[in-house]
């Protein structure tokens, strides 16, 4: 569709870590396309999530957060990050009201001020905090004046989201429709299921061992029970830097690897509209995060 009527483009979400990106994109598409957690470096790559409307496709791409980089992975994100914010049509800095606006937020800002595409900023979470509060959270933005356009929003509750949709749109250019209709997302559905499954390993375990987990499919087939019922086949490698680590995944009798297992499994079931028969390995790969090969085996 070419009609000067219809826009399309590419949105890049950007922000530092937990400010509330993927909780946004998913509240958009209104289906859970990307994972969420409070824990940083949840977002790792570059995922296209694609709003479809009568007279629209808007491709929101969310990315990692920006962060400091502590080894050879967290400088590959950061890299994704700026390749997002250099290629999009527009660029979305998402802030975290709730959590307060401080030199990380403005780190953001200095890295995209410069960039020829319209800029918005969002102040996310503004269900959690006082209008006083919010208030007071604006005035240390003031400085800023690149933005095209400024406004509130909260992702948990979909507040002010249609507002801000609507501005979107009209500053993005006539274009085609790059994906299909039904599309939400171009991701794989291999990828989507590991997804899952490091989601809930984020959900379960303390606040440092997720930042050393990776999942990879080794096996995804579709077969059918005993009954004829169609059955899929999903086995996991979780792969982590220490034997250490190894342990505490797996958790005492088992039980950790049990309970992340039987949540993924849920939501996998969820997402494919059939039951899972899902097996978890979890492998030691001795500092993989600083692993040049490694990073380029699990697609970083």
């Amino acid at each position: 569709m070419n009609s000067n009527n219809f826009k399309s483009g590419f949105v890049g979400l950007v922000g530092r870590t937990n400010v509330g990106k993927s909780t946004l994109v998913n509240r958009i598409i209104n289906q859970k396309v990307a994972i969420t957690s409070g824990k940083a470096q949840t977002t790792r790559n570059k995922i296209n999530c694609i709003l479809n409307t009568k007279n629209s496709q808007i491709i929101f791409i969310d990315c990692p957060g920006f962060f400091k980089a502590k080894n050879l992975m967290g400088r590959r994100l950061y890299k994704t990050v700026l390749s997002v914010i250099d290629d999009v049509d527009l660029i979305v800095a998402i802030v975290d009201v709730a959590g307060g606006i401080g030199s990380g937020d403005f780190f953001v800002f200095d890295r995209i001020k410069s960039k020829t595409q319209p800029k918005f900023l969002l102040l996310n979470k503004i269900d959690l905090v006082s209008r006083n509060r919010i208030e007071k959270e604006k005035e240390k933005v003031k400085g800023f004046d690149f933005f095209d356009y400024t406004g509130e929003v909260s992702a948990g509750t979909g507040e002010n989201v249609d507002r801000f949709l609507k501005s979107l749109t009209e500053k993005l250019p006539a274009g085609p429709r790059y994906f299909e209709k039904n599309m939400s997302t171009d991701q794989q559905l291999e990828k989507t299921v590991s997804e899952i499954v490091r989601e809930k390993l984020f959900e379960n375990l303390s606040q440092e061992l997720p930042h050393s987990i990776n999942v990879s499919v080794n096996r995804f087939e579709e077969t059918r029970n005993r009954n004829g019922e169609r059955i899929s086949v999903v086995e996991c490698d979780i792969h982590t830097e220490k034997t250490s680590q190894k342990a505490i995944i797996i958790g005492k009798s088992g039980d950790m690897l049990k309970k992340v297992g039987s949540e993924a499994r849920r939501e996998i079931e969820g997402l494919l509209k059939r039951k899972v028969f899902l097996q978890l390995w979890v492998k030691v790969e001795k500092n993989w995060t600083k692993n040049e090969l490694l990073l380029n085996k699990f697609g970083y």
